[in-house]
């Protein structure tokens, strides 16, 4: 792939991140006269996955721009850096600064309690749960995962793997295994699908992770890699990022917007911007489908108390 088209992807890929959604929220504008106060909207900056934060600020703001002028009136607004780091994220949900967010499920995991349980906004793609793969070359003496003791992992750098650290650790634990940090020789991160696969199949490192989907996407523009390459483990099926609102929120606002959610194909943007997210349209479910992803990543959590983290070998 060349620089050039590297370069065009990716601002695609950060107009996408940025104005999903705002998008979601211009059809809501409308019928915003009698609304009351706005609700107040945020995401973590840890659903961009290394992305450029200050392109995807931009992006968000040039699109709210638009469509306030459009309509005139906000139903939401967003604060002003719209993504914020997780931490501040999490303080200001728990101090009633927040009502609707958008974060990642270890988030979630803190704010649960805080989060409205009916109505969740996922991505349609993800709202089943998607699985992580560890791969390995056919050829390789690798069967079980102890035998990756000390190996070299390359993983994709995409945001749908923000739990990938999280599941690791769970699946070293369950054979007794030290943490990824101290049980691999080298754990690093690319943002190229080509770059985290291809090296496992030429035998330059033991292991890749990425989604299924992300493997079958590889399989299909080489066939070659699913005859040569084979999953190792996979992992149970995960929710890795959602919307949701402060259960304290206005429920006519959060009516009004999840109505305007569910309608985001009707609107010229909107259809494009589902196009570019490789969905086809956000849908709405309750927060028990979460159980199983908050279960794993409070697991991983325990984990992380009784193992500190050792910094070796990441990038």
């Amino acid at each position: 792939m060349n620089s050039a088209h590297q370069r065009i992807t990716r601002r695609k890929y950060l107009a996408l991140m940025a104005a999903a959604t705002a998008s979601a929220l211009a059809p809501s504008f409308c019928h915003s006269e009698n609304s009351g106060t706005p609700l107040r909207v945020a995401i973590s900056a840890e659903t961009l996955a290394g992305a450029n934060i200050n392109d995807a600020r931009a992006a968000y703001r040039i699109w709210l721009a638009q469509v306030a002028l459009q309509y005139g009136i906000q139903a939401a607004v967003a604060v002003p850096d719209v993504f914020i780091p997780s931490e501040d994220l999490i303080r200001d949900v728990r101090l009633n600064k927040l009502d609707c967010f958008g974060i990642t499920a270890l988030e979630l995991a803190q704010l649960a309690d805080l989060t409205e349980p009916g109505n969740l906004v996922i991505q349609d793609y993800l709202a089943d749960g998607i699985e992580y793969v560890l791969l390995v070359h056919n050829s390789s003496p690798y069967k079980r995962l102890p035998d990756l003791r000390d190996a070299h992992i390359l993983s994709h750098l995409h945001r749908d793997l923000v739990l990938l650290p999280a599941w690791l650790s769970t699946m070293l634990s369950a054979f007794n295994l030290p943490r990824p940090d101290r049980f691999f020789a080298s754990h690093k991160l690319n943002g190229s699908l080509n770059q985290v696969v291809l090296p496992v199949f030429f035998r330059r490192v033991d292991g890749a992770c990425l989604t299924r989907h992300s493997w079958k996407i590889a399989v299909e523009l080489n066939p070659q890699l699913g005859k040569d390459l084979r999953p190792l483990a996979v992992s149970p099926r995960l929710i890795p990022i959602v919307f949701g609102f402060r259960n304290n929120a206005s429920a006519e606002a959060r009516k009004r917007l999840i109505d305007a959610i569910q309608r985001v194909n009707s609107v010229v943007a909107g259809q494009q911007i589902v196009a570019l997210y490789q969905s086809r349209s956000l849908v709405v479910r309750p927060l028990s489908v979460m159980k199983s992803t908050l279960e794993m990543v409070r697991q991983s959590e325990r984990i992380s108390a009784q193992q500190p983290t050792i910094k070796k070998g990441t990038a």
